[in-house]
């Protein structure tokens, strides 16, 4: 007779799940709760900090920028809605109070000059603390204030030596405040505490969000609680109730004596657990009668012994193997640059290992690349569940084939680790915690290499920023040493060194690093940028900048020096002084010559007239004399209208080989004459230049006439050259003369300036030349000449159209 007997393993089992379940529920729920407490409070903390750093950032803008200005263009007046930090950013920040979100922001102090922001209770009791604990220059807690509590975070506020000229001495003030605040808020002294600013923020709305967050996980742990006790019963009934029911009913089938039965009435009284344990003790009598059996065994126990010291040996041979497979994988990823390299190297290492048939690896990432060996092995098939292999952190293996799955050191899935073995029994010889050891090892060689590659990466992306910047850029310490220089930089200091140093310190060239007095020792110590102009002694002038950076734990100890040279710059604006210059020269001599040009013709006509009337031969040598020097005049005039008349830029053309050959042969007898030799130097094809024939036969007369005034006697010597240079006309004249020195190179070109004996020159041949080639796009500069006087250099624009030559020759 069956006698009913209720389930009691199972009660057990769901009644110590359910308490299990809450009291685990109960701990998350708290560490749940102080982990949200934590963050809401960091983010109370941020969003103070953040209000500070806009506070600083007004401040800074106001003091460093908007007050310079305005003290530029206002110098007598104080504007305390532009120049007053502190209105300034209570006026910004005022918003803050009124936005109804349970942020206070106030900037208060004792004796303020503004009464609003009188400091209260509160504020005064911190500004109290912060005069008595002077180092302290921030504090933050909680503080219930009107019923609700804000967590504070509260800095104090000094005096600096900027503050004295508006918090001094009334006397010293600007009148505005004066007018404004009558005598409040003066009469401070410097580094003495004058305030605080002052930020609150509630945390009343924080715990609400807490709260319901709390209560939402309570819901979603109560429902999941109930699924889960759901079928954790149903799967105990069948997974283990019904297992053990069958077990015990093996005892039941196999007893048949009254002995027996009185034993199942007796299991029948316990669990399920119960009665199979009183199944085993009966299963214990059975083993009385093994004990012959196990005489058997011991005859053989040597036998057993030797084949387990076999197994034993054969065991520390594979740790043996497996311990150089590590080393020399460790030494594979030393090795490694990239994880294809990685992998490569390592597979079929682990493959001989293991004597596996093939091997292969699947990358799980977003790529889903695989590396096999041989590499004329198929690609690998993946598990079907191969999801709970990477969450597993086991091998798995099935068939002939095991996985193990890749990971890294913080626990990621890096990928699966495939190996092939003919025969199921190959692969389930291998320890399976040796292949996820080494899983593991692989999965962190793999992290490491891509840690190195992004840092690589990162390197190359600022090399190629600071190497893309074409002024010459380093960043050097505060001892003067270069930490990163671009190429620029390094050609500067080869050039300016001759070649001697390579390493782009440019400030070494300009100063010297070790004085007191160094430029980028006085901006580190400042902390502010240093801005200025350099010279070196051969006259090229730099723009040298020093900008401070601040590390990480806010020391300056680094500077960006950026160098940019303005000798070009400098040189062009002295071209433009000097054109202008010779503009003002030229409209001066041109009202000038008009007015004295009358008088001379006044004086030439009446000399004709006498010369008619007269017969005495002195007379008439006299009026030779008045002619030929008013006649001169003429031309010193004639030569100043010529220099001040404006003229058409590119009002013809010209062959500037032809005009060379022909003033030479005009000015060779005059050469011959001083026993100098005059030579041309031509191409042979014609070089056209947009100036008229007449102005360039002058241009070239001017500049003979110079060079010939310059040789001396029986040794001089004159070359006259015409060729193409960057894609404009050259027409040089060099002498063997003095030359012209570096005093008199800067006003060579200048309306009557001439370094000739008094009378032997009128200044202008050189300023009408200067004048001309300007006024048709071209340009003069002088220079030593390899014959050891003056090359002068005219460079003239090139005609190419062939038609419009010839027709402006034509016309010439």
């Amino acid at each position: 007779m069956h006698i009913f007997k209720p389930s009691k393993i199972q009660t057990k089992f769901v009644s110590g799940l359910l308490a299990a379940s809450i009291f685990l529920g109960i701990v998350f729920s708290i560490g749940f709760y102080l982990h949200m407490k934590n963050v809401l409070e960091e983010e109370v903390r941020d969003k103070a900090m953040l209000i500070f750093a806009h506070v600083d950032s007004i401040q800074h803008y106001v003091r460093d920028v908007l007050r310079p200005a305005m003290y530029e263009r206002l110098p007598a007046s104080f504007v305390i809605e532009a120049m007053s930090s502190s209105y300034i950013s209570r006026t910004i920040m005022s918003p803050i109070n009124d936005d109804r979100g349970g942020t206070i922001y106030r900037r208060v102090a004792i004796d303020a000059r503004n009464p609003a922001y009188e400091a209260n209770t509160h504020e005064r009791e911190l500004i109290r603390y912060f005069r008595a604990n002077p180092e302290q220059e921030l504090w933050q807690g909680y503080k219930t204030m009107d019923g609700e509590r804000y967590f504070l975070k509260v800095r104090s506020v000094r005096f600096e030596d900027g503050c004295m000229y508006c918090h001094g001495r009334p006397e010293d003030a600007p009148p505005e405040l004066l007018t404004l605040y009558g005598g409040r808020g003066f009469g401070k002294e410097e580094n003495s505490i004058a305030g605080v600013d002052f930020v609150g923020i509630s945390v009343q709305s924080s715990v609400g969000r807490v709260q319901q967050t709390i209560l939402t996980y309570f819901a979603f742990f109560a429902f999941g609680a109930l699924l889960f006790f759901s079928a954790t019963n149903f799967l105990f009934r069948v997974l283990v109730v019904n297992n053990l029911k069958r077990l015990n009913s093996v005892f039941r089938r196999n007893v048949v004596d009254a002995e027996g039965s009185e034993l199942l009435h007796r299991l029948e009284q316990g669990d399920e657990i119960e009665e199979l344990v009183d199944g085993m003790e009966q299963m214990g009598n059975h083993l009385f009668e093994v004990r012959r059996q196990l005489q058997d065994y011991a005859e053989n126990l040597r036998k057993m012994v030797d084949e387990r010291t076999e197994a034993l040996s054969h065991e520390a041979e594979a740790r043996q193997a497996d311990v150089h497979l590590f080393v020399r994988l460790l030494e594979d990823m030393r090795r490694s640059g990239s994880r294809s390299e990685l992998w490569s190297l390592a597979l079929p290492q682990i493959c001989t290992r293991f004597g596996a048939r093939s091997i292969a690896y699947v990358c799980t990432m977003v790529s889903r690349n695989y590396y096999v060996w041989p590499e004329s092995s198929p690609s690998p098939e993946l598990p079907e569940n191969m999801v709970e292999v990477l969450t597993g952190s086991a091998c798995l293996q099935s068939g002939a084939r095991v996985f193990v799955p890749v990971e890294s050191s913080s626990g990621n899935a890096e990928g699966i680790l495939c190996l092939y073995w003919d025969t199921e029994a190959e692969a389930a010889r291998h320890d399976q915690r040796v292949l996820t050891a080494l899983g593991r090892q692989l999965g962190t060689a793999a992290e490491n290499l891509t840690a190195i590659d992004s840092l690589l990466r990162q390197m190359n992306v600022l090399e190629t920023i600071v190497e893309g910047i074409t002024d010459p850029l380093a960043l050097m310490d505060a001892n003067c040493a270069v930490l990163t220089v671009n190429q620029a930089a390094r050609q500067l200091t080869s050039e300016l060194t001759d070649g001697e140093r390579t390493d782009g310190n440019m400030l070494a060239i300009f100063f010297d690093p070790q004085s007191q007095r160094c430029p980028m020792g006085e901006a580190i110590r400042r902390g502010t940028p240093d801005l200025r102009e350099v010279e070196l002694p051969a006259g090229r002038s730099f723009s040298l900048s020093m900008y401070p950076v601040r590390s990480s734990d806010g020391q300056t100890d680094r500077v960006v020096v950026y160098v940019r040279e303005t000798t070009m710059e400098k040189r062009m604006r002295s071209q433009v002084w000097h054109s202008e210059k010779m503009a003002t020269v030229g409209k001066l001599t041109a009202g000038l010559a008009h007015e004295i040009n009358n008088p001379l013709g006044v004086i030439l006509c009446y000399a004709g007239l006498l010369r008619q009337t007269i017969s005495d031969p002195q007379q008439a040598s006299d009026l030779n004399i008045i002619e030929r020097h008013t006649r001169q005049a003429q031309r010193v005039l004639q030569e100043l209208l010529n220099f001040a008349r404006p003229k058409a830029a590119g009002s013809g053309t010209a062959d500037a080989c032809s005009v060379a050959v022909s003033v030479s042969e005009v000015f060779s007898v005059q050469a011959a004459k001083k026993r100098a030799r005059l030579s041309v130097d031509h191409p042979a094809e014609p070089l056209l230049v947009r100036m008229g024939i007449g102005e360039l036969e002058q241009v070239l007369s001017n500049l003979v006439i110079n060079a010939l005034d310059a040789v001396g006697e029986e040794d001089g010597e004159i070359v006259v050259r015409v060729a193409p240079m960057d894609g404009r006309v050259a027409i040089v004249v060099e002498d063997n003369g003095p030359g012209v020195s570096a005093a008199d190179a800067p006003h060579i070109f200048d309306p009557f300036y001439s370094t000739k004996a008094i009378g032997a020159g009128t200044g202008l041949g050189l300023a009408v030349v200067y004048g001309m080639a300007r006024d048709v796009g071209g340009e003069v500069r002088v220079e030593h000449s390899d014959l050891g006087g003056a090359r002068f250099v005219v460079l003239l624009p090139s005609v190419t159209n062939p038609e419009s030559d010839t027709t402006q020759l034509r016309k010439e």
